[in-house]
């Protein structure tokens, strides 16, 4: 890995650190989330997600056209489901229950659609 690119991320890490304390939090937790910007830039080039581009300058992670793929199909996936979900709910509150439909379930079906993303994108990521 490139030192340059760790000490960059270092500097901008401290200063989310520094914001952190600034809006309001404990020292250790704006500390606690610094170090995990920290890691977040340390860990992105070997997930598979990024690549390191120094002549990017200030942001020099890009994905590739194989990251973007897997994004794309992760979304379609998640976006179905949800159409699917939304649809069914539409079937039963609206036509066998004739109520309102709880926002706790919209809720559900937006949560369980960031889990599809998630794990559509790990497994399309192992298989590929």
């Amino acid at each position: 890995m490139n030192v340059r690119y760790l000490a960059s991320r270092a500097a901008i890490a401290a200063i989310f650190g520094i914001a952190f304390g600034f809006a309001g939090l404990p020292w250790w937790a704006a500390a606690l989330l610094g170090v995990a910007v920290l890691a977040f830039f340390a860990v992105a080039p070997w997930s598979g997600r990024y690549v390191v581009q120094p002549q990017g300058g200030i942001a020099p992670l890009r994905s590739d056209e194989r990251a973007r793929a897997i994004r794309d199909k992760a979304t379609r996936n998640a976006f179905v489901l949800t159409i699917f979900g939304v649809a069914g709910l539409v079937l039963v509150y609206g036509l066998i229950l004739d109520a309102p439909v709880p926002v706790a379930t919209l809720g559900g079906i937006l949560g369980l659609a960031a889990i599809a993303y998630a794990v559509s994108d790990v497994c399309l990521r192992r298989l590929g």
